[in-house]
């Protein structure tokens, strides 16, 4: 009877994958619905308010204008991964190195509507660009962050429309001046805090 073969490469190259890889995450955000099956509405065809929220649903961003007001549907599909290695099992504690890449795709869907509720314009865009990414060496014992999506991840503006009701008065009277409610505008997810309606805010 022959004897079993000690060698087996691939038992031993997943070994020592789990001995290296530190830390190996994904993540997935699905925020908003999508809007790749809608066709965006023409403001030839005249529309009134409730034809286009029969045909979209509830937006997710509203603002008056000077005009009239405009609504916001969007929807954010983001992908983040992280990998960590180390060699801390060969008792080298000091050294680690990290990645990490996020990836963002999505559509944003702008309508505006004069003060008799008919659609004036309308806007539609779609993107699918690269969020960031980064590596680090550590030196030390230690976990490092390479990527950062939060002001991506972040709830829905209308999640919070009854909350701001609740706020104390200050920032409840100052609530329809904010960004996404009353009459501020419309900001887009992710825009930097020196770019666009935040632009002004202070630290």
């Amino acid at each position: 009877m022959p004897r079993a073969s000690r060698r087996n490469p691939e038992r031993w190259l997943v070994l020592a994958l789990l001995l290296v890889l530190q830390g190996c995450t994904q993540w997935r955000y699905d925020i908003g619905m999508p809007l790749s099956d809608v066709t965006p509405p023409s403001p030839e065809d005249q529309l009134h308010l409730r034809d286009v929220l029969l045909a979209l649903g509830p937006p997710q961003r509203l603002s008056s204008t000077a005009s009239g007001y405009v609504m916001a549907w969007e929807h954010w599909d983001i992908r983040e991964d992280s990998i960590g290695v180390s060699l801390g099992f060969l008792g080298v504690d000091f050294l680690s190195v990290d990645w990490g890449d996020a990836r963002v795709s999505g559509e944003f869907l702008l309508l505006s509507f004069d003060r008799d509720h008919r659609l004036v314009t309308s806007d539609f865009s779609s993107w699918d660009n690269d969020a960031g990414g980064g590596s680090a060496v550590q030196p030390f014992i230690g976990v490092v962050s390479v990527v950062d999506i939060d002001d991506l991840t972040e709830r829905l503006p209308q999640h919070d429309w009854g909350r701001t009701n609740l706020l104390p008065l200050p920032k409840a009277i100052n609530s329809p001046s904010a960004p996404d409610l009353g009459s501020g505008g419309i900001e887009q997810r992710g825009t930097p805090t020196g770019v666009g309606q935040r632009s002004l805010e202070m630290d």
